[in-house]
């Protein structure tokens, strides 16, 4: 391994930049040497690095194809299809392609995940999700992926069935997932709140102990005139969880950050939630795909 720090291209919106630039200098083992808002113009700069942290799979594609490692933010593509073709690209390229902007890396959950693996709740029983925003036009995935991605950890496995309701073309979903033995998780999704800060919430029930997640819990009232506003406590984001660790998997300090086939199995479920919200029926696993019954 060499003795130099990992060479890192920081690829956003340049209203985000400067932010990211800052918690990334904590990054152990690597160093952000060019910041761009496309992976175009950080090719096309002076600039030299050896993996990127990308917002988009276009971008991802592209670092892929210069034979560079990549960080790209959830869902990876927006669809299974695209998906699997940036897997592929990756495997033949020799590159890592792991998966960033997961909630799963916000440290409250990563305490939540930490008590479940330690057994202090027990088996996990009931997973209840809000997640709530201003109106956007995300794609499906966009939206899902995170919160699907955490519901397979917590469970450990792939949901044996599943349904969605839709509404409002599909500005409102409540997400339900099975689990064998017994688990069930229930997530709503809603894009309907006026601009501004959104919700999130997340609640954990096992055999023996429960846990949560809340921007209730986080909130802080401010007095400033007139009527108080609320402000919610930023409790980080995992940014700087996720980026170590990648760097760290490059350097063969740590197993990969995501593996292809994990990555494949959220999609498949939402693939899957996509069809049950077009037919408001239940879909059941066989063999890794979801079918009517």
């Amino acid at each position: 391994m060499s003795d130099s720090p990992l060479r890192l291209a920081l690829v956003s919106h340049p209203d985000n930049l400067p932010t990211r630039s800052e918690t990334l200098r904590r990054v152990r083992g690597g160093e952000v040497t060019v910041t761009a808002d496309s992976l175009a113009a950080a090719t096309g700069g002076d600039g030299e690095f050896d993996a990127a942290v990308v917002d988009s799979s276009a971008d991802a594609a592209g670092a892929i194809a210069a034979g560079k490692h990549v960080l790209v933010g959830a869902p990876v593509a927006d669809s299974l299809e695209e998906t699997e073709e940036l897997l592929k690209a990756a495997d033949e390229a020799g590159v890592f392609l792991a998966v960033g902007g997961l909630p799963v890396n916000v440290p409250a959950n990563r305490v939540i995940l930490d008590r479940l693996s330690s057994g202090k709740l027990g088996e996990p029983g009931l997973l209840r999700v809000h997640c709530w925003s201003g109106e956007s036009s995300r794609s499906l995935a966009s939206k899902l992926y995170g919160h699907i991605d955490l519901a397979l950890r917590i469970f450990g496995s792939r949901p044996a069935e599943l349904y969605c309701v839709a509404r409002g073309d599909q500005s409102y979903l409540q997400v339900h997932l099975g689990f064998a033995g017994g688990g069930m998780a229930v997530l709503d999704f809603s894009d309907r709140l006026p601009a501004g800060q959104g919700y999130d919430s997340l609640s954990l029930i096992g055999s023996s102990g429960a846990a949560y997640s809340d921007d209730h819990h986080n909130s802080h009232l401010l007095f400033a005139g007139g009527n108080p506003a609320a402000l919610i406590d930023d409790c980080g984001d995992g940014l700087l969880h996720e980026v170590q660790t990648f760097v760290d998997a490059i350097a063969g300090e740590a197993l990969p950050p995501r593996d292809g086939e994990t990555i494949l199995a959220v999609h498949r479920v939402l693939e899957a939630i996509g069809r049950s919200s077009e037919s408001a029926g239940v879909l059941h696993d066989r063999g890794g795909s979801y079918e009517p019954a």
